[in-house]
């Protein structure tokens, strides 16, 4: 039944019709796209629209999916990518219908069992013993716990970084995607209930740098909120973590995930991805010439970090609940 094949990959899905577009994918695709949404790099010889009840009664795969949970820029294209190995596991990243289901639901569209058909088709694996690791767009993390209830046996990876980070790396950032941050912050505030706990003035931002340390409060609470509700299935990650040591870390969240790789192949792929922009294979990066952007970047503008910082510290952040549980992934079990 090509229902059960991973390489006919949902590449859409139209929520209000209730229609997944599917299609034949070549595994390698999933190494060269950066994202799997509107941004897929693959030759598709023809789309077939199929209504959501006929892939309804597809069975859940023997093995559950990994989860990547994430805040925005905090490097989860990284992660996903450190640890997609096909022979072994494959790594989605971002799939489309993933922000499609998020976007209904902020949308206020009912998604009643679309998630479940969704996680069964992303589920399947791509060798007959393969895992699947998927990285969800930050922009799902209002339905981060509807799929986590959808695969009940899964574990996820919550990773996420400092509001420093953050603010640099939202400096960083092209002015169309500064642009963004308004409806970003919104979306992640309506997502949960940080919102009603906030004075007035946090709901006004004066200006990009405050909006993005809302954005980033907004998302660290949604991942409380996982925190709170599946603990045990859940790990906390920062990123900084992750930069400093990609090789053990890479290996601790593999074992955490329950992923089949070899250690040691997983280790010679982090070494490999770890000097190459994420979003940019042939782009020779590192985290020391990561860490020496940080520091002009942080340099230049310290007086527009430090305002956004104190209105933070003054209007958001006394809010927030708890710290994030941050275990070293050495210490996980």
């Amino acid at each position: 039944m090509r229902a059960n094949d991973a390489h006919w990959f949902p590449v859409d899905l139209h929520v209000p019709e209730r229609r997944f577009d599917m299609a034949m994918l070549e595994v390698e695709a999933l190494e060269r796209s950066t994202f799997l949404d509107t941004r897929l790099e693959a030759s598709i010889a023809s789309v077939e629209p199929v209504p959501a009840e006929r892939l309804a009664s597809l069975p859940p795969s023997a093995r559950p999916p990994a989860w990547l949970f994430h805040t925005s820029f905090c490097g989860s294209t990284l992660l996903a990518r450190a640890v997609h190995l096909p022979r072994y596991q494959v790594a989605l990243k971002e799939p489309l219908l993933l922000r499609r289901l998020g976007d209904a639901r902020h949308s206020g569209w009912s998604i009643d069992g679309l998630c479940e058909t969704s996680v069964r088709l992303l589920s399947r694996p791509w060798t007959p013993a393969g895992d699947v690791l998927v990285k969800a767009t930050h922009a799902a993390l209002n339905i981060a716990t509807d799929l986590l209830r959808a695969t009940p046996d899964s574990r996820a990876v919550l990773l996420t970084s400092t509001l420093d980070d953050f603010l640099i790396s939202n400096i960083k950032k092209t002015p169309e995607t500064q642009a963004k941050v308004p409806a970003l912050a919104e979306r992640a505030l309506t997502a949960g209930t940080l919102h009603t706990r906030l004075p007035a003035q946090a709901l006004q931002p004066p200006d990009l740098l405050c909006a993005v340390a809302l954005q980033w409060a907004a998302q660290r609470d949604l991942l409380a909120g996982l925190v709170r509700d599946f603990g045990p299935r859940v790990r906390v990650l920062d990123f900084a973590t992750l930069a400093d040591d990609a090789e053990n870390v890479v290996a601790a969240c593999a074992r955490w995930w329950r992923l089949p790789s070899p250690e040691d192949a997983l280790r010679e792929r982090t070494r490999e991805v770890a000097h190459r922009n994420a979003k940019a294979m042939t782009v020779e990066y590192s985290a020391q010439q990561r860490a020496q952007e940080a520091r002009m970047v942080g340099d230049r503008f310290s007086a527009e970090l430090a305002r956004a910082r104190a209105w933070a510290e003054r209007f958001v952040l006394p809010y927030l609940g708890p710290s994030l549980p941050m275990q070293s992934p050495s210490d996980w079990a």
